[in-house]
C-alpha cells in the first residue's frame, strides 16, 4: 500500500471515531434575574471582607424533544430568548453549554 493510500485510510478511520456530542439541543424560552438569598454574613458590614452577591439568571429552555428544563447560571455570559443552546442534564440539574 502506498503511503498516500495509507494516510487516507488512517484519516478516514480517525474521522469515524469522533465522540458523540454530550449536549441536548434546545431553544431559550425566557431569561429572568434570580435574586440571591442574602445570608447574615453578606449583610454584615466588614471593611476587610467586602463582598457583593453575584447575580444569577434563571434560564428556561425548551429541548428539541418538546420537554422543558430550567438552568440557573451565574457569570458574564448572557443568554437571549430564541437563542439555540446545548443542555447537559444530570442529577444536579441542567447545565447550559
Amino acid at each position: 500500500m502506498s503511503s498516500r493510500a495509507f494516510l487516507l485510510a488512517a484519516a478516514l478511520l480517525v474521522a469515524g471515531c469522533q465522540a458523540p456530542d454530550p449536549g441536548t439541543p434546545g431553544t431559550v424560552l425566557s431569561v429572568q434575574e434570580q435574586k440571591p438569598a442574602l445570608t447574615e454574613d453578606l449583610l454584615r458590614f466588614d471593611d476587610d471582607n467586602l463582598r457583593v452577591p453575584e447575580v444569577a439568571w434563571k434560564i428556561e429552555v425548551e429541548l428539541d424533544d418538546g420537554s422543558q428544563v430550567i438552568a440557573i447560571r451565574t457569570g458574564a455570559r448572557r443568554y437571549m430568548p430564541g437563542e439555540r443552546v446545548r443542555v447537559v442534564i444530570d442529577a444536579d440539574g441542567a447545565l447550559l453549554l
